[in-house]
């Protein structure tokens, strides 16, 4: 039974862990090039009410990826490759929302709060730019928690009698 749960919570973390690479290059990808084209214009694609709802996605995915961490680890801790490669996932992953929990989201809240209708600024255009410079640098820690959760998933099972 524990080698079954163990299993699924590493396959239900690497999941995890996909669907953020996924929402993270969508959002590079399709979103970040609509709201930053020309502030506060194009910020109306952000915007709470009227534009894309990322907490609906982001926060259920947040609170997946700590969950089966968590039991990942308390379940596969005896196994010490299994727990070195879930602790490298799991630093990437704090750094990445540290990080995330200190610039991008203030930053993002702010954002969703100019009025679309009012004058561009200098000001602006450089917070805008300086957020979506440094966010290229997230998707990195996001590959290296999903790869070493993979890694982890395969050590386990090549484990496994």
């Amino acid at each position: 039974m524990k080698a079954l749960v163990s299993q699924w919570s590493l396959i239900l973390l690497c999941f995890s862990f996909a669907v953020a690479l996924g929402g993270g290059i969508f959002e590079h990808s399709v979103l970040m090039p609509i709201w930053s084209k020309s502030p506060p214009s194009s910020f109306s694609i952000t915007q709470t009410g009227s534009g894309v709802p990322l907490q609906r996605f982001w926060i259920p995915v947040h609170i997946a990826i700590t969950v089966f961490i968590i039991l990942s680890l308390v379940i596969t801790w005896g196994h010490a490759t299994v727990r070195r490669f879930l602790l490298i996932a799991l630093v990437s992953y704090i750094v990445m929302r540290v990080w995330s929990a200190l610039f991008f989201i203030p930053e993002m809240l702010a954002f969703q709060k100019v009025p679309v209708d009012s004058p561009p600024s200098a000001e602006l255009l450089t917070r805008v730019s300086k957020w979506t410079f440094w966010s290229w640098f997230r998707e990195p820690l996001d590959v290296v928690s999903f790869l070493f959760s993979l890694l982890a998933l395969q050590e386990w099972r090549s484990a496994l009698p």
